[in-house]
C-alpha cells in the first residue's frame, strides 16, 4: 500500500551526519496521532495512491505552522495516512529558555489545538473533539533510533 511521506532534505541530511554527540544540541521525537473517527478521516487508498481529502491538507498546514509560534522546534519527515498523520521534530537545546523536554507537549497540544480549530471551522462545527487523547512519541536520541522513525513513517500504513 502506498503512503504519503514527505521529506525535509534538511533534517534528513542533518541527522544522517550527526554524531552521538550531536545528540545532546536537539531533543529529537517522532510522534503520531490518530484522529477519533478512524474511517479514512485524512484520505483513501484508490488504485494504490494515497488521495488525500481536504482534512488532510488541514491537519498538514497546521504542523507547518509550530515553527512560527515556537522557533526553538524544526519540523522534519511527516506522514498521513487515512487515519493516522505523523512527524519527526527537533527542538534545538541551545534555543531553549527553559529544559527542551518541556517544549513537546506544549508544541504537541499547539498542534492538536489548532488543526482542530482549523477542522471545526472546516466541518461548521464547534467544540468537537477531532483527535484521540493518547498519542505515540518515541525519543529520538540515536542515529539507530532516528532510522527507526524513519523505518515508522514510511510503514505505517
Amino acid at each position: 500500500m502506498y503512503q504519503q511521506v514527505q521529506k525535509n532534505i534538511f533534517i534528513y541530511k542533518f541527522l544522517n551526519g550527526l554524531t552521538p554527540v550531536g545528540f545532546t544540541k536537539y531533543t529529537i521525537s517522532y510522534v503520531s496521532f490518530k484522529p477519533r473517527d478512524r474511517q479514512s478521516y485524512f484520505g483513501k487508498i484508490e488504485g494504490g495512491a494515497f488521495r488525500e481529502k481536504l482534512e488532510g491538507k488541514i491537519v498538514i498546514k497546521a504542523w507547518k505552522e509550530l515553527p512560527e509560534k515556537f522557533p526553538v522546534c524544526i519540523l522534519g519527515d511527516y506522514s498521513i495516512t487515512p487515519d493516522t498523520f505523523s512527524g519527526i521534530m527537533m527542538i534545538d537545546n541551545s534555543q531553549a529558555l527553559d529544559k527542551p523536554g518541556k517544549y513537546i507537549p506544549k508544541i504537541l497540544s499547539a498542534f492538536k489545538n489548532r488543526s482542530t480549530i482549523l477542522l471545526n471551522q472546516f466541518h461548521g462545527t464547534h467544540g468537537r473533539v477531532f483527535w484521540e487523547n493518547s498519542f505515540e512519541q518515541i525519543t529520538i536520541d540515536s542515529v539507530e533510533s532516528f532510522n527507526k522513525a524513519l523505518s515508522l513513517l514510511k510503514n505505517e500504513y
